[in-house]
């Protein structure tokens, strides 16, 4: 029989679970790592600032690791705004090019790269969404786009600084993408495939809403992870642990438009990193994950 590489898991047979408690707690497709430190949300929205004063962002045990991701997305919102709006919708924001490269680019934007109908993906079997929703990737699966390098240079290099630090999730189950959310779109409620990776939402526009939804209590436009309830501000990083079940939202008749990226959870070590990364090679060579 075959020998099993050292970076192996191993499947437990669990015991029965309760199901319909109504408690939202961690419960990973895939794979699960025990003994890292869970919450559906680890950033809070900040609090309302006094005039001229910067609040300060509240991230979950006050964690230098992602504090610094948050910080580093956050900096750069601006550009990787800009770079979207010239990319994808072919609108100059600022870059010093000619009516000629304006034409150009409005004839040639980047196109969506990921078939969120497709079966046997990252997201189960069945369409996850209502409505359109479009994926523009530049890590995808664990591989990275050069298109998309060469349209959005100053997001691939913040994205690349954060690979080299070793900060973004470089598996097959990795992903960096402007997610774009139409309006009068949903995703179903879900559960992403392990525990392992934070994900983080940068977003770069968010739709104008006029109060609650219709009387409910949920906004018109917002995330539900476990039982918390967010709202989207521009520029403000949302870190969510996607390994509860979440949902999404856009009721109004706008985009909703983000960059969302995969990091390391800051309880997974060094050393799991990276046998973690070779289970995950091995298992995608022999085609048991990946496209």
């Amino acid at each position: 029989p075959e020998q099993h590489p050292e970076d192996s898991a191993t499947v437990v047979q669990g015991p029965s679970l309760l199901t319909s408690t109504g408690v939202h707690r961690p419960s990973p497709s895939l794979f699960q790592l025990p003994g890292l430190r869970s919450l559906p949300m680890w950033t809070a929205p900040s609090p309302p600032s006094g005039e001229g004063v910067k609040s300060r962002r509240r991230i979950a045990y006050n964690d230098p690791f992602v504090s610094d991701v948050v910080q580093r997305l956050e900096s750069n919102f601006s550009s990787i705004k800009a770079e979207y709006l010239d990319a994808v919708l072919g609108i100059n924001s600022g870059f010093d090019d000619n009516e000629e490269d304006d034409q150009k680019r409005r004839k040639n934007p980047l196109e969506p790269d990921y078939d969120v109908n497709q079966k046997g993906g990252e997201h189960a079997s069945d369409a996850l969404h209502t409505g359109s929703w479009d994926w523009h990737s530049y890590l995808l699966q664990g591989e990275f786009n050069s298109k998309f390098a060469s349209r959005c240079p100053k997001t691939a290099s913040t994205v690349n600084e954060l690979n080299k630090d070793g900060a973004l999730f470089g598996t097959p189950f990795g992903f960096c993408f402007f997610s774009t959310l139409m309006g009068q779109s949903t995703i179903k409620p879900h559960t992403g495939p392990m525990n392992l990776r934070l994900r983080v939402h940068l977003p770069l526009i968010v739709p104008t809403t006029d109060g609650k939804n219709n009387g409910n209590e949920r906004p018109k436009c917002g995330i539900r992870v476990g039982s918390k309830i967010h709202e989207w501000k521009e520029g403000e990083a949302l870190v969510l642990d996607d390994s509860y079940e979440h949902e999404v939202w856009n009721d109004t008749n706008e985009p909703r438009v983000l960059l969302l990226v995969d990091i390391w959870h800051p309880d997974v070590s060094i050393i799991e990193r990276e046998r973690i990364g070779h289970m995950f090679e091995y298992a995608r060579e022999k085609g048991w994950i990946g496209r």
